[in-house]
């Protein structure tokens, strides 16, 4: 079996300076703290000293001038998934079982590639080159391993005909085995698989049990696991943004509801089921946040996905301000065996009307979505932006999610205690005559926090007109609606 293996070294790394140029050049520590003590995970080269598997604490000691960072597997994972994708296009026997390593079977492409070289070549230029992979080739996937570990970053080293003198003189540090055997190895004084090989097999096997037969064989050369390519399976996405930063839940699930109809309405889910959802949710200073939602059974309309979803999210909702959410219907079946109405429904055929009406304005005019309808989502809030959004009628293309009451920024000139006398509207001042009402709000625990003070003013021929002002961003600003 000719097996290439693609080893993307710090990726966590590489993934974070992709949202965060800035890290470049500084030394950085990616933290995990799902357990009772942070542990580092990655980290970037400027941090040295620094290893995985430290404690944040032993990091900090190294560098205290350090970044630190919080780890966003969910992001990792969807780059390293945007990886496997590319890799697949090129050949479909692809294996990635762990972040950072793709093992890819060559046998049988490379004629179809003009040879293995070129074949290489192609597998090499599908991952982008800003993750800067290493790759291995041999006949098995622990020496293709050993020589992308140490290769060179966008470079190419090949497993010689003799794999177990090849492996010989690397540690024992590289073999698959816990953590646990390698200490004792080490203990043993076997610090290469070269003395690990020249032991008899059986030896280990006594000492190690099974791990201890795995590692003998490993350090001569000799791998029998196959590659087990990745299932391919059929997904549909659909994505928007959101108007502002927001930790609302009813805002979260009203969007939900809305990706779940755009997504059902596609024309692959027709007479098809989906057996999951995910859910990816993206935040400007916060971690990612992915949630899968498997169904116990297919479901074939958003309604019932709706009612499945909701449940989960009402338990366990995002806890970041929100900026952007991607939602995927995973694992698409075929028919759904459900009999079509002899009827139709009235409220669909009027909706589909109104659809249609909407696409053909868009087409006349070129522009973006013209119909909306309106969706609460907090009517209780008083910020009037954000008690609710408009939706498009019709939902094909891209689209954002926007407030029905956004706020426009104004000139104001201010009195005593920050009072308006006058306000710019259009290309003229405008004088004020009298402060109607006045109220004042400061929402500090949101993630954002919003700190406002409101003024209704009376103007000329009796119109009022609302101002508030902005303490946090010392601007003003005149509310519509």
């Amino acid at each position: 079996m000719r097996v290439a293996c693609l080893l993307i070294s710090h990726m966590r790394v590489k993934s974070e300076l992709r949202r965060d140029a800035g890290l470049e050049g500084r030394p950085a520590v990616i933290v995990d703290r799902t357990g009772t003590v942070p542990l580092v995970v990655d980290h970037t080269s400027q941090a040295f000293g620094v290893k995985a598997g430290m404690t944040l604490e032993q990091a900090i000691s190294n560098h205290a001038d350090c970044v630190v960072l919080e780890a966003d597997e969910p992001y990792y994972r969807q780059v390293f998934d945007d990886v496997l994708g590319s890799l697949m296009e090129v050949g479909h026997r692809v294996e990635g079982p762990e972040l950072g390593a793709v093992y890819a079977r060559l046998d049988g492409l490379a004629a179809l590639y003009g040879g293995e070289d070129r074949l290489v070549c192609m597998l090499l230029g599908a991952v982008p080159h800003d993750l800067e992979p290493a790759v291995g080739v041999g006949n098995a996937k622990f020496s293709a391993y050993v020589a992308a570990r140490t290769g060179k970053a966008m470079g190419v080293n090949r497993v010689p005909a003799d794999a177990g003198r090849f492996l010989s003189p690397h540690p024992v540090d590289l073999l698959p085995v816990s953590e646990e055997i390698k200490a004792n190895l080490h203990l043993l004084g076997l610090h290469t698989m070269g003395e690990v090989a020249a032991l008899a097999k059986e030896l280990l096997a006594d000492q190690f049990g099974l791990e201890g037969s795995v590692a003998w064989s490993l350090c001569n050369g000799i791998d029998e696991r196959p590659l087990v390519p990745q299932q391919v399976t059929e997904t549909i996405t659909e994505h928007t943004s959101f108007p502002d930063h927001s930790a609302s839940l009813e805002l979260f699930l009203v969007t939900v509801d809305i990706l779940l109809k755009k997504a059902f309405s596609r024309r692959a889910m027709l007479g098809r089921q989906a057996a999951g959802v995910t859910l990816d949710c993206r935040a400007e200073s916060a971690p990612s946040w992915r949630k899968a939602i498997l169904f116990k059974r297919g479901v074939n309309g958003w309604e019932k996905a709706s009612a499945i979803v909701r449940r989960q999210l009402e338990t366990d909702p995002p806890r970041i301000p929100i900026e952007e959410i991607g939602l995927t219907l995973t694992d698409l079946s075929g028919s759904s065996g459900t009999q079509l109405g002899l009827w139709a429904d009235p409220k669909q055929v009027r909706w589909r009307r109104i659809r249609d009406t909407e696409r053909k304005l868009r087409s006349r005019t070129r522009g973006d979505h013209i119909l909306h309808r309106v969706v609460e989502v907090a009517p209780w809030h008083p910020a009037p932006e954000m008690r609710s959004v408009q939706v498009p009628v019709d939902r094909s293309g891209d689209y954002a999610i926007k407030p029905v009451t956004a706020p426009v920024q104004v000139s104001v000139r201010e009195g005593r205690r920050r009072r308006p006398t006058a306000v710019l509207l259009g290309d003229r001042w405008r004088p004020v005559g009298r402060v109607a009402d006045l109220w004042t709000f400061d929402l500090w625990w949101l993630p954002r926090p919003i700190t406002r003070t409101y003024y209704r003013l009376g103007g000329e021929n009796g119109r009022e007109v609302t101002l508030f002002y902005d303490q946090r961003a010392e601007r003003w600003y005149k509310q519509s609606g």
